[in-house]
């Protein structure tokens, strides 16, 4: 089956502006999701044409009910639901200790439980259809111990396993999940925040271009694997692994 119809969710800026580029480049239908509507509406402005649909959701994910108001956006707007990227994230850019816990709780509603939440709610209609894709963007973070990111190095490790046996228990549905395991992304993202909102440095030798990570969202669609690594070193393209 030809996927037409995506969520991308973080999709106003940085890593999810990609993705959705490089899918719509691929005829597919879009759902954006953001809490910045502007954001949203000049992307969508951007990708929308005769052939593709473009439509946008402003929902802040920290929300208890916007996994049911995105899933509801994508009903009214796209129909049904062949792929999902799990890609929206928030990281407090500082020490663990003087977190609020309701900062703490904001960082594992937006990165982890949505995506849950979110895979919940369109997995019915996939498993209907026997076709469908959850890529749900995870992070090297708790591997490397990049600083200043517990709470968002225990909830991406928590959406890797997730993908993990998501894969697993749905094997031979039609329906595949992949996690898609970020290194420091090249002037977007969560390291490159972290390291201007604290002042270090660090080598961008090892940092992959956010164009990598949307090619390996379009592998994962295309041709789905458990845990899809995109890090590594100058040169080298996406690594793959896992089942």
């Amino acid at each position: 089956m030809q996927p037409r119809n995506a969520i991308v969710t973080g999709a106003s800026h940085g890593v999810g502006a990609y993705i959705a580029r490089a899918l719509a480049a691929r005829g597919m239908n879009l759902l954006l999701v953001a809490r910045s509507e502007g954001e949203l509406r000049r992307l969508a402005g951007e990708l929308g044409t005769r052939d593709v649909t473009v439509a946008v959701a402003a929902v802040d994910l920290a929300g208890h009910q916007a996994a049911h108001r995105v899933a509801e956006a994508a009903a009214a707007e796209l129909g049904t639901v062949d792929v999902l990227v799990n890609n929206a994230a928030t990281e407090p850019q500082t020490r663990f200790h003087v977190l609020s816990p309701a900062e703490i709780e904001q960082v594992l509603q937006v990165d982890l439980i949505s995506p849950l939440l979110l895979s919940r709610l369109v997995l019915p209609g996939m498993l209907e259809r026997g076709y469908g894709r959850i890529i749900n963007v995870s992070s090297l973070a708790g591997h490397t111990s990049f600083p200043y990111t517990q709470a968002y190095a225990a909830a991406k490790d928590g959406l890797t396993a997730f993908s993990r046996v998501l894969a697993s228990d749905y094997r031979g549905t039609g329906v595949a999940a992949t996690s898609l395991i970020l290194g420091p992304v090249k002037d977007t993202g969560v390291s490159a925040r972290t390291l201007a909102e604290t002042g270090l440095t660090a080598s961008t030798a090892f940092s992959v271009r956010p164009e990598r990570v949307a090619t390996a969202t379009l592998r994962a669609i295309g041709r789905p694997r458990a845990e899809i690594v995109v890090s590594v070193g100058p040169g080298r393209g996406s690594s793959p692994s896992g089942p």
